[in-house]
């Protein structure tokens, strides 16, 4: 890229970044071993591109860019829940992905921090999320953000034929 550093527009998504949304996350479930399907990805780009209203999202959404129009180079999605922990309302980062020709840029550290933004204008108590062992980039990232460790192991149960959303 050579020059100067290109600004990153972080924003949400439109209609035209679903399918690059989900080859971003295809990309990402690749990387861990875990078996998806890039159709079902798209249903689920487009639920978080289309996640409710902007006063009541179903979720959060945000894309990164180094120009308008340009094509998403990192996504961050995030659900709302209940935590006990926090005592309230919180956040669980589920994906946060930067494309590889991308990364080293602060992209992933633009993307949360829009959401640690959002959390703080919107009295959401918390946010959670995981990082893969070995992923030093993340965890450096995350506890330099403030982040803190847990001592958890986390499990997961796929339903089998439980369909699109």
């Amino acid at each position: 890229m050579g020059g100067a550093r290109q600004e990153v527009i972080i924003e949400m998504p439109n209609e035209a970044d679903i399918a690059t949304i989900a080859q971003l996350f295809k990309q990402d479930m690749d990387d861990l071993g875990v078996e998806t399907e890039l159709e079902e990805l798209k249903v689920v780009a487009e639920a978080a591109v289309h996640g409710g209203s902007p006063d009541n999202p179903d979720c959060l959404c945000w894309v990164a860019r180094v120009k308008p129009e340009g094509e998403a180079l990192g996504v961050v999605l995030a659900n709302f829940n209940w935590s006990l922990k926090f005592a309230g309302r919180a956040l669980w980062i589920e994906e946060l992905y930067v494309a590889p020709q991308a990364r080293r840029r602060g992209i992933g550290r633009l993307l949360v921090e829009r959401v640690l933004d959002y959390a703080e204008e919107e009295g959401i108590r918390g946010i959670d999320l995981e990082a893969y062992r070995g992923n030093t980039p993340a965890s450096i990232l995350y506890r330099s953000l403030g982040f803190y460790r847990l001592g958890r192991e986390r499990f997961y149960y796929k339903v089998e034929g439980s369909g699109y959303l």
